[in-house]
């Protein structure tokens, strides 16, 4: 175990090597700071705030989604209410209409949202909801100001195609956690097949959004490895989403950890991921309350505003409002 002093030296080492050298750490480097910030948890999350600063200045990215299909989902992903295996009360939506999305949109862009995604749930979708969805990505990209993004499911090529031509720049769909630790939260699909939609999304032109899910029973380490398996993937943004134990759900007696290592895991996913986009998404008012505007300060230049897919977020104008008061500029 290092001393202070000695923390103090390998905190400046790295962020001369991710400042200056332009070097990205390796796994062993991450575990040391993990030891240095169970001791320090500050010295780590100033240096990823350094970092931020250096790469993303005082700029953070605000995106936005809308639930165009819910419920009804045949994977058994325990941390979700829109499974069939669990007996959670949501309500039930087919595809939604075109009028339908650009009613929540007008709302949103009155807001300096950057991106809006249309996600929907279920493996995949069938043809015919493919192609209604097609027309309203076609419809927004040629009549709204806004960068498109999507959350489908599995991709095919000819389909990632398909959504770039209607308009679509960014293609997201999370790893939920770490390789090792995902057969304790899915056994309907595997995490390869997710690999797979990113990379096919990635070839055939689109970005790529993908990160996870936090406090579903995983430790620290395994966050680690997530962060670096993104990184092998180069996606361009990374959710990172903490676990809102929804009564009905597989983990809905699941404790939230310790804000302080929510606080380090931000940290280090932005040390580890220091040119990405690092965006707080669902689940930070259950786990963080009034301590939230801490995260900000923990590397993190990205947020998504607005409600999630079955549950409340805070208010778009009162998120803002929060976020301005830190003089982040949109």
């Amino acid at each position: 175990m290092l001393n202070f002093l000695q923390s103090v030296q390998f905190v400046k080492e790295v962020e001369k090597m991710i400042v200056e050298y332009e070097r990205d750490i390796n796994f062993n480097e991450a575990i040391i700071l993990y030891e240095i910030a169970k001791h320090d948890a500050d010295l780590v999350k100033n240096l990823a705030n350094t970092i931020k600063q250096h790469y993303f200045e005082n700029t953070i990215e605000l995106c936005s989604i809308y639930p165009a299909k819910v419920g009804l989902c045949s994977q058994d992903c325990k941390f979700c209410s829109q499974s069939i295996h669990h007996s959670c009360s949501i309500e039930i939506k087919d595809l939604a209409t075109l009028d339908e999305v650009t009613e929540y949109l007008e709302n949103v862009i009155s807001f300096p949202v950057k991106r809006f995604s249309l996600v929907t749930s279920g493996e995949k979708l069938n043809d015919s909801e493919f192609e209604k969805i097609l027309d309203i990505y076609s419809y927004i990209s040629k009549n709204y100001n806004i960068l498109l993004c999507a959350s489908l499911g599995f991709l095919t090529q000819e389909r990632a195609k398909k959504l770039l031509k209607a308009g679509v720049v960014k293609y997201h769909n999370n790893l939920e956690t770490s390789s090792t630790y995902f057969k304790n939260i899915c056994s309907t699909h595997t995490q390869q097949q997710k690999k797979e939609t990113l990379k096919i999304a990635k070839e055939t032109g689109l970005e790529i959004c993908s990160g996870g899910i936090i406090s579903m029973g995983e430790d620290m380490i395994e966050r680690i490895k997530l962060a670096f398996e993104l990184r092998e993937l180069d996606v361009d943004s990374v959710p990172i989403n903490i676990l809102n134990p929804i009564k009905g759900t597989a983990l809905e007696d699941m404790k939230i950890i310790d804000q302080n290592e929510i606080f380090i895991t931000l940290a280090l996913f932005r040390i580890i991921l220091p040119k990405k986009t690092i965006l707080l998404a669902g689940g930070k008012e259950n786990a963080l309350g009034d301590k939230e505007i801490m995260a900000y300060e923990c590397g993190i230049n990205g947020c998504m505003v607005g409600n999630y897919l079955t549950t409340k977020g805070m208010g778009i104008r009162e998120k803002i409002d929060m976020l301005k008061f830190l003089d982040l500029i949109f």
